[in-house]
Protein backbone atom coordinates (compact mmCIF):
# COMPACT_ATOMS: atom_id res chain seq x y z
CA UNK A 1 0.00 0.00 0.00
CA UNK A 2 1.45 3.52 -0.72
CA UNK A 3 0.94 7.00 0.49
CA UNK A 4 -1.22 8.88 -2.33
CA UNK A 5 0.73 11.71 -0.80
CA UNK A 6 3.88 10.57 -1.59
CA UNK A 7 3.02 8.72 -4.67
CA UNK A 8 2.21 12.70 -5.99
CA UNK A 9 5.17 14.08 -4.18
CA UNK A 10 7.44 11.80 -6.79
CA UNK A 11 5.72 12.63 -9.22
CA UNK A 12 6.00 16.26 -8.83
CA UNK A 13 9.91 16.22 -8.39
CA UNK A 14 10.39 13.84 -11.33
CA UNK A 15 8.09 15.96 -13.74
CA UNK A 16 10.72 19.07 -12.48
CA UNK A 17 13.54 17.40 -13.16
CA UNK A 18 12.38 16.62 -16.70
CA UNK A 19 12.97 20.51 -17.51
CA UNK A 20 15.93 20.76 -19.54
CA UNK A 21 17.04 22.42 -22.72
CA UNK A 22 16.87 18.80 -24.43
CA UNK A 23 13.51 18.21 -23.18
CA UNK A 24 12.40 21.61 -24.89
CA UNK A 25 12.63 24.13 -21.87
CA UNK A 26 14.59 27.02 -22.10
CA UNK A 27 16.88 26.27 -19.07
CA UNK A 28 18.41 22.92 -17.12
CA UNK A 29 16.64 23.69 -13.98
CA UNK A 30 15.86 20.24 -13.66
CA UNK A 31 19.65 19.32 -13.18
CA UNK A 32 19.11 20.79 -9.43
CA UNK A 33 15.70 19.21 -8.14
CA UNK A 34 15.94 19.47 -3.98
CA UNK A 35 12.85 18.34 -1.88
CA UNK A 36 12.66 19.65 1.47
CA UNK A 37 16.56 20.61 1.40
CA UNK A 38 17.17 22.06 5.14
CA UNK A 39 17.35 25.91 4.32
CA UNK A 40 20.52 26.81 6.09
CA UNK A 41 20.93 29.84 8.64
CA UNK A 42 24.14 31.91 7.91
CA UNK A 43 26.21 33.47 10.45
CA UNK A 44 24.78 35.93 12.95
CA UNK A 45 21.24 34.05 12.26
CA UNK A 46 20.02 36.60 8.70
CA UNK A 47 19.15 35.16 5.74
CA UNK A 48 19.55 31.70 4.19
CA UNK A 49 21.29 30.06 1.86
CA UNK A 50 19.36 26.98 0.85
CA UNK A 51 21.68 25.93 -2.20
CA UNK A 52 25.50 25.67 -3.10
CA UNK A 53 26.96 28.59 -5.82
CA UNK A 54 27.29 25.90 -8.15
CA UNK A 55 24.48 24.71 -7.58
CA UNK A 56 22.63 27.60 -9.18
CA UNK A 57 19.80 27.88 -10.71
CA UNK A 58 17.98 25.25 -8.25
CA UNK A 59 14.86 24.48 -7.88
CA UNK A 60 13.37 23.53 -4.31
CA UNK A 61 10.15 22.30 -3.78
CA UNK A 62 7.89 21.20 -0.57
CA UNK A 63 5.02 19.73 0.33
CA UNK A 64 3.86 22.65 2.95
CA UNK A 65 0.20 22.14 3.86
CA UNK A 66 -3.06 19.24 3.17
CA UNK A 67 -6.13 20.97 4.08
CA UNK A 68 -8.55 18.05 4.08
CA UNK A 69 -12.59 17.94 4.00
CA UNK A 70 -14.73 15.00 3.61
CA UNK A 71 -16.68 14.62 0.71
CA UNK A 72 -19.89 12.32 1.32
CA UNK A 73 -21.12 9.99 3.29
CA UNK A 74 -18.95 6.89 3.21
CA UNK A 75 -16.58 8.96 4.19
CA UNK A 76 -13.96 9.80 1.40
CA UNK A 77 -11.86 12.96 1.32
CA UNK A 78 -10.82 15.47 -0.60
CA UNK A 79 -7.15 16.91 -0.33
CA UNK A 80 -6.03 20.57 -1.07
CA UNK A 81 -1.99 19.99 -0.93
CA UNK A 82 -0.23 22.87 -1.08
CA UNK A 83 3.27 22.97 -3.08
CA UNK A 84 5.74 25.55 -2.42
CA UNK A 85 8.10 26.01 -5.97
CA UNK A 86 10.86 27.91 -5.19
CA UNK A 87 13.19 28.57 -7.73
CA UNK A 88 17.06 30.01 -7.04
CA UNK A 89 18.66 31.67 -9.79
CA UNK A 90 21.92 33.03 -10.13
CA UNK A 91 23.07 36.47 -8.67
CA UNK A 92 23.85 37.42 -12.31
CA UNK A 93 20.63 35.82 -13.57
CA UNK A 94 18.72 38.56 -15.95
CA UNK A 95 14.87 39.40 -16.07
CA UNK A 96 14.32 37.42 -19.00
CA UNK A 97 16.46 34.61 -17.88
CA UNK A 98 14.17 34.50 -14.25
CA UNK A 99 10.88 34.77 -16.23
CA UNK A 100 12.10 31.99 -18.33
CA UNK A 101 12.74 29.71 -15.61
CA UNK A 102 9.32 30.68 -14.08
CA UNK A 103 7.83 29.98 -17.07
CA UNK A 104 9.64 26.15 -17.15
CA UNK A 105 8.00 25.51 -14.04
CA UNK A 106 4.39 26.42 -14.98
CA UNK A 107 4.90 24.88 -18.30
CA UNK A 108 6.22 21.33 -16.55
CA UNK A 109 2.96 21.24 -14.30
CA UNK A 110 0.96 22.33 -17.05
CA UNK A 111 2.01 18.99 -18.44
CA UNK A 112 -0.12 16.83 -16.88
CA UNK A 113 -1.90 18.52 -13.71
CA UNK A 114 -3.70 15.14 -12.76
CA UNK A 115 0.39 14.24 -12.35
CA UNK A 116 -0.90 10.56 -13.97
CA UNK A 117 -3.98 10.26 -12.32
CA UNK A 118 -3.14 10.45 -8.97
CA UNK A 119 -4.72 13.90 -8.74
CA UNK A 120 -7.80 15.33 -9.77
CA UNK A 121 -6.37 18.65 -10.53
CA UNK A 122 -3.61 21.37 -10.16
CA UNK A 123 -3.98 25.16 -10.14
CA UNK A 124 -1.57 27.72 -9.18
CA UNK A 125 -2.80 29.27 -5.89
CA UNK A 126 -1.31 32.85 -5.51
CA UNK A 127 1.30 35.43 -7.34
CA UNK A 128 4.74 34.23 -7.93
CA UNK A 129 7.15 36.41 -6.15
CA UNK A 130 10.69 37.36 -7.27
CA UNK A 131 13.10 38.61 -4.92
CA UNK A 132 16.66 39.84 -4.10
CA UNK A 133 18.65 37.75 -1.36
CA UNK A 134 21.19 39.10 0.42
CA UNK A 135 22.61 36.40 2.64
CA UNK A 136 26.65 35.47 2.16
CA UNK A 137 26.01 36.12 -1.56
CA UNK A 138 23.36 37.69 -3.62
CA UNK A 139 21.39 35.70 -5.64
CA UNK A 140 17.21 35.81 -6.40
CA UNK A 141 14.28 33.90 -5.16
CA UNK A 142 11.10 32.90 -6.95
CA UNK A 143 8.45 31.99 -4.82
CA UNK A 144 5.73 30.00 -6.67
CA UNK A 145 2.55 28.33 -4.83
CA UNK A 146 0.69 25.82 -6.36
CA UNK A 147 -2.17 23.48 -5.02
CA UNK A 148 -3.20 19.86 -5.85
CA UNK A 149 -6.28 17.96 -5.24
CA UNK A 150 -7.19 15.00 -4.82
CA UNK A 151 -8.61 12.26 -3.08
CA UNK A 152 -8.70 9.64 -0.66
CA UNK A 153 -10.37 7.62 1.82
CA UNK A 154 -11.84 8.57 5.30
CA UNK A 155 -8.91 8.89 7.35
CA UNK A 156 -6.47 6.72 4.50
CA UNK A 157 -2.64 7.77 4.40
CA UNK A 158 -3.28 11.08 2.65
Amino acid sequence: MTVKRNDIMAAVVTRLQGILVASNYYSNLGSNVFEWRPKVVTEGGGGYVPTEQDELPALHVRDTMDETTQLNLRGSEEHALTLELEIAHEAAATGATMRKQIEDVRKAIGTDTTWGGLALGTSQTVTTESIRIQADRTFFRTLMRVQVKYTTAKLSES
